[in-house]
């Protein structure tokens, strides 16, 4: 099924809503009401697992059950104190690139805002610098403190084929699941969607999930964190020239089957594609490969830059091409 020309907007439209809700680790209420909202139009049946993920499931009488993975959570800015002087000294629940996220504006529950600044260490260069709440000449509400978790707040923005915002390295991978569950209604294989929660501070819920839903194969969803700088064993990925099918991260190796479905459904349609090794998968995809007896597990990621900072950037263009491949290979017969 080819997908309608507007899917486009509709697809940044929720992207930007999911990325304008606050959702760090253990705190993922509003992300989480907000996908709620998202699933309502998609009649599918939601339900929250005691970890707080969301669960959703279109059936389909025949053909394989497969899992659409995407963690709910972002970088959040944990209270351990507030001095005397009215500062809130703070530790990162997450990847955080900290020396390049001072000067940020974070919020917190209730409104509350504040600059995230750095504190020199004793030896710099050794360790990362501490990190800092802001609040000027006022002293913060008395609803900043120690375990208070902030984020940041950054505003959406727009620029041509490039979407720039907060938390897109987990939203992205959210907006693309909800979509392709939209826009697969004759999908050949039962879809489940698993968005899991504290996925910046290890993967215990995506495990969880894969345990609970026991898919027959699994797609984990995200991006691919882009850097100038490349590792001998990586492959150098470019934002814009579509989403990275991953063969191998870390301790991470792709199904072969699954993978060599993505990459076939991708070249039939002529969808841009990039086949990468990389560093990183932080989609969760070993903890539910590794799940049950094994679960066969492939990876879609979509290049960004700015991962680990309060400013990250994507390309419309393959998020685009990143749906219509997950509609693809959703509506195919499962390989025998």
């Amino acid at each position: 099924m080819a997908l309608a020309r507007h899917a486009h907007p509709a697809l940044l439209d929720t992207l930007r809503r999911l990325a304008e809700a606050d959702g760090p680790p253990g705190r993922e209420g509003g992300v989480r009401r907000s996908v709620l909202a998202e699933l309502k139009p998609a009649s599918l049946h939601a339900q929250v697992s005691p970890l707080g993920s969301l669960y959703a499931e279109c059936r389909s009488p025949k053909g394989a059950r497969v899992m659409l993975a995407a963690n709910l959570d972002e970088v959040g800015l944990v209270v351990s104190h507030v001095d005397r002087n009215g500062f809130a000294w703070l530790h990162p629940a997450g990847e955080l690139r900290a020396a390049e996220c001072s000067g940020a504006e974070i919020r917190f529950p209730h409104g509350v805002r504040a600059v995230l600044g750095c504190a020199s260490t004793s030896a710099p260069g050794e360790d990362p610098p501490r990190l800092l709440a802001d609040f000027g000449s006022r002293l913060p509400d008395p609803s900043v403190r120690t375990g208070s978790m902030g984020v940041f707040a950054t505003p959406w923005q727009v620029e041509r084929s490039l979407v720039r915002g907060k938390a897109l390295d987990s939203r992205v991978g959210v907006t693309l699941a909800l979509h392709a569950a939209r826009g697969s209604r004759r999908a050949a294989n039962s879809l489940v969607l698993a968005l899991t929660t504290l996925g910046q501070v290890g993967q215990r819920a995506a495990r969880a999930a894969a345990a609970e839903l026991a898919p027959d194969g699994v797609i984990t969803l995200g991006v691919l964190a882009l850097t100038e700088r490349r590792e001998p064993e990586t492959t150098m990925a470019r934002i814009g020239k579509g989403p990275a099918i991953v063969v191998r991260t870390g301790r991470f190796v792709a199904d072969a089957r699954l993978t060599e479905s993505l990459i076939d459904a991708a070249t039939r349609a002529r969808l841009p594609h990039q086949i990468v090794v990389a560093a990183l998968n932080p989609t969760g995809a070993e903890e539910m490969q590794a799940a049950l007896g094994g679960i066969p597990t492939a990876t879609v990621l979509v290049p960004a830059t700015g991962v680990g900072t309060p400013l990250q950037s994507v390309d419309s263009g393959d998020l685009e091409a990143a749906l219509e491949l997950l509609v693809r290979v959703l509506e195919r017969p499962p390989a025998r």
